[in-house]
């Protein structure tokens, strides 16, 4: 792990996620960056622009907690921010009040692979009608997904 990222997490969502972190046998780093990527990969999410990052609530008491990422889940969780304009207090707050028990529902799930864990992290640079185009990949890009299938 690489960068260490501090962030606020409510008491009641913080107690809900060590505890089911428990469970499962995983940190919280891993068992947060997988419910953010599952979130991400899987859900319907506010995508604004234009607009100034939100905050959670103040006047929530919260704890401070450090997360110790790896490169490619801090270019993530970054990514994450500038799409939806969230903070990363924003970002899980969202994610636990809207997705925690389908997480844990396909967590427990018969058909779960296990998959949810973020993996691979690329972009490329192109031109599109001469302007500067950059796309993000949150996985391996399609290109080489359509090799491996070959």
């Amino acid at each position: 792990m690489n960068i260490e990222t501090t962030t606020c997490i409510a008491y009641e969502h913080l107690e809900l996620l060590q505890e089911n972190a428990a469970i499962r046998k995983l940190s919280l780093h891993t068992f947060v960056i997988n419910f953010i990527n599952y979130v991400f990969s899987y859900k319907k999410i506010p995508v604004k622009s234009y607009k100034r990052l939100q905050y959670r609530k103040r006047y929530q008491t919260w704890k401070r907690v450090h997360l110790y990422l790896y490169e490619n889940e801090y270019e993530f969780v970054m990514d994450v921010r500038k799409v939806c304009k969230m903070s990363l207090a924003k970002v899980i707050a969202y994610c636990v009040e809207n997705y925690l028990y389908d997480y844990l529902a396909a967590l427990d799930s018969d058909e779960n692979t296990d998959n949810y864990r973020f993996s691979g992290y690329t972009f490329s640079f192109y031109l599109e009608e001469g302007i500067p185009c950059c796309q993000f990949y949150w996985g391996p890009p399609p290109e080489l997904v359509k090799l491996a299938t070959q």
